[in-house]
């Protein structure tokens, strides 16, 4: 189980984005963390995984503290960051990409070749197109493409930052059905988001946050009930 207890970090010493955060990834379940813009979400997201040291509090992971530790330093603990800015690199193949999530065990050539067999039994869209270039696919799959690299290490965890930023709603569909069939292969996942209803769709435990702190959390059905005025509630910040 993945924890963040009682956070308060920021990026000038004297402003907080987070004041007291924490939050409870429960084990292969899906965590949704939405809230309007400015919330500090995605400042959540990297004090978790080690690019942002908080002025206080403690992350926490299968009893390991990750308070502090660097971002490097997550993948052989089993923790997955697929952060929101694109990652491909568009002049490779896709198979030259999902080859570099093996970087840490780059020189076991029987572990890679196992990963990359697993991987495309998960995705089976990427060994079709496993020799085409990384800048051809749209940027749906080339999200699913960065998914599918994270899954070379076979991680425990699994935490996205604005998967579908960007992309029409027709193509995040694919993103968010990967994200449900890989909790359904017994993933944990953190989801961060600003699409509140597909948030709330795939998640089974909901944590908003209003201005840097804790507004409210509960289950998904507790959710769906006031989702209108929240969303409505939002638009008036």
């Amino acid at each position: 189980m993945l924890t963040a207890n009682n956070i308060v970090a920021g990026y000038v010493d004297e402003i907080d984005i987070l004041q007291d955060v924490s939050v409870e990834v429960q084990d292969k379940h899906i965590t949704s963390v939405i809230g309007p813009n400015g919330s500090g979400k995605s400042t959540l997201m990297r004090v978790i995984c080690g690019f942002l040291t908080p002025k206080s509090g403690q992350v926490l992971w299968d009893g390991n503290d990750l308070t502090g530790r660097p971002s490097h330093s997550m993948a052989g603990l089993g923790i997955c960051y697929l952060p929101q800015e694109r990652t491909v690199f568009p002049h490779l193949t896709v198979e030259q990409n999902i080859h570099l999530g093996a970087w840490t065990f780059r020189n076991d050539k029987n572990r890679i070749d196992s990963a990359l067999d697993r991987v495309y039994e998960l995705f089976p869209l990427m060994r079709e197109r496993r020799n085409s270039k990384a800048g051809d696919l749209s940027g749906g799959m080339q999200k699913i493409l960065e998914i599918a690299r994270g899954m070379m290490i076979k991680p425990q965890i699994l935490i996205c930052d604005e998967p579908t930023v960007g992309l029409a709603p027709i193509i995040a569909k694919e993103v968010y059905d990967t994200i449900e069939r890989l909790k359904q292969d017994g993933l944990t996942i953190l989801l961060v988001d600003q699409n509140v209803r597909e948030a709330i769709r795939i998640g089974d435990f909901v944590y908003v946050l209003e201005v840097g702190q804790n507004k409210v959390s509960g289950t998904k059905a507790e959710f769906e009930t006031d989702l209108h005025d929240m969303i409505k509630n939002w638009l008036q910040i």
